[in-house]
């Protein structure tokens, strides 16, 4: 009996220790100090000014996640460096990492995520060069944008050629008959627009005289448009580039930032690609010509030729290998479920 009652003490004080521990150490982690956040700039998700002030996408994500959660963190700069930045994470030397760092079977095994909050995908960079000839001047005229201008002003013409010989039939200018009549008044329609007239389809009525009034002064306006509209399908006529889709990587020089998806995508497909080891450097890599594409994160690839103004470069519609950004965490970290909850509180 003594030593079952023995017993009983020394296991009833276990758990009492146990549960003291648990309890302090479920204090130490809610006092826990500040946090190291890893993370590396990737317009537009993350930047940093002038000022050493840091914004961005991902930046304002998890500035509302720490002030929900009540985290005090630093973030720790990984200087154009994805793959430390990961590695840091793999090896606990940062807390949390955020940036644009998309969601793989590889990377799932060496550290964990959080719930996704951006989908994402890879995109083609190519370079367009002028396209001059008579080729490219029919390529203008055949575009939509083109037949879009022409078709509009036709059936403008027509509408107002009908107006007026509805106005007009019963006076001597215009044909009495409908189909003579109204090519009678398209063709007053288009003088009036390119000129003041030639003088053999006038308006006599007072109401005939009045759309003829509101139509040399709507025409003013609507010869800029037309004119405009032209001008911008001969543009994106002379515009041309030898990729137009993923088809065409396999047969061009196409660069990658080494360490990537962009390059894990091209490997996979079996596509040779140049690695250069920042995407700055891909991309000036892109303006000289040494490559033809590049391959790399659509919505930063977009971004960059919007913020750096790189009108000699596009991105194709295309969106490659679709993947999801998430906040990167060591494995086992305490901080996965409550940042989970402010995540979709947030999203």
């Amino acid at each position: 009996m003594r030593f079952a009652a023995t017993a009983l003490l020394v296991a009833a004080a276990t758990l009492w220790l146990s549960a003291v521990c648990s309890k302090a150490q479920a204090e130490a982690g809610a006092r826990r100090e500040k946090i190291v956040v890893g993370t590396m700039r990737v317009p537009p998700f993350v930047l940093r000014g002038d000022d050493g002030r840091w914004s961005g996408l991902s930046i304002e994500l998890w500035n509302q996640i720490a002030a929900d959660l009540g985290l005090q963190f630093e973030l720790r700069e990984y200087d154009y460096d994805l793959a430390g930045l990961l590695d840091a994470v793999e090896h606990y030397q940062v807390d949390v990492a955020i940036a644009a760092l998309p969601v793989t079977d590889e990377n799932e095994a060496r550290f964990d995520f959080t719930h996704p909050y951006f989908p994402a995908g890879l995109g083609i960079a190519v370079r367009v060069q002028p396209n001059t000839g008579v080729l490219a001047t029919v390529t203008g005229l055949a575009g939509g944008q083109a037949l879009a201008a022409i078709g509009g002003l036709v059936g403008l013409l027509l509408v107002v050629g009908v107006l007026i010989w509805l106005l007009e039939r019963k006076q001597a200018h215009f044909d009495t008959r409908p189909l003579h009549g109204i090519a009678d008044g398209v063709w007053w329609a288009a003088v009036t627009m390119t000129s003041t007239g030639y003088g053999d389809k006038v308006p006599v009525t007072l109401r005939g005289r009045i759309l003829g009034l509101v139509w040399m002064f709507a025409s003013i306006f609507l010869v800029t448009l037309f004119s405009a509209a032209l001008a911008s399908s001969f543009v994106v006529g002379r515009l041309k580039s030898d990729i137009n889709g993923p088809g065409d990587l396999a047969r061009s020089r196409v660069g990658a930032v080494a360490g990537t998806p962009g390059a894990d995508w091209l490997h996979g497909q079996g596509i040779a690609a140049r690695n250069y080891p920042f995407v700055i450097q891909a991309v000036k890599a892109l303006q000289r010509g040494e490559v033809q594409a590049l391959v790399y994160e659509k919505a930063i690839l977009g971004h960059m030729l919007k913020e750096y103004h790189w009108n000699e470069l596009k991105v194709l519609p295309h969106t490659l290998a679709v993947r999801y950004y998430a906040i990167a965490l060591p494995t086992g970290s305490d901080l996965k479920k409550p940042i989970n909850r402010a995540l979709l509180k947030i999203v």
